[in-house]
């Protein structure tokens, strides 16, 4: 188990609220949504299905986007501060199992020959470090210090 993925689960155990544990629920559903889009965007169908599915995605993502939005508006400022720590070690938990889930596989592909499962992955980890890098920005120095001392290898 990676640091951030342990520093994650001692996140969850002991201070998230269930607004913040609802928040970061709604924001991976969010990042799963916007993979999806994705994936359908850059596939080269022209059967209706497609568009059906591509507008379903888009309304999915948009019902999200607000419910987070709504939830967020209601949080004081120290359950905002765990909802970033929360989902920056989530998504450093993801990318660091980047070297896994694309092993043996090239950027190289063809996207018209690259299988739907490797296509997602590629997709969510480019979205995953994204992400991660937006997220970093947005934090305060001292929830820089917390997110840097929660990943470390030293805490015990």
């Amino acid at each position: 188990m990676s640091y951030a993925a342990i520093a994650l689960n001692r996140l969850i155990s002991l201070t998230m609220t269930n607004s913040v544990s609802q928040l970061l629920t709604i924001l991976q559903r969010v990042s799963q949504a916007g993979i999806r889009l994705t994936c359908v965007q850059l596939s080269t169908s022209l059967l209706e299905e497609h568009w059906s599915l591509e507008r379903r995605l888009q309304e999915e993502l948009v019902s999200l986007e607000q419910r987070a939005t709504r939830l967020l508006a209601t949080m004081s400022p120290d359950e905002r501060s765990e909802v970033k720590l929360g989902r920056a070690l989530f998504l450093q938990m993801l990318v660091e199992s980047a070297p896994r889930r694309l092993r043996g596989w090239s950027d190289q592909d063809r996207l018209d020959q690259m299988p739907p499962s490797r296509l997602f992955e590629w997709i969510a980890h480019d979205h995953e470090q994204l992400e991660l890098a937006q997220v970093e920005a947005q934090m305060t120095p001292e929830e820089a210090a917390r997110y840097v001392s929660a990943s470390s290898p030293l805490q015990g």
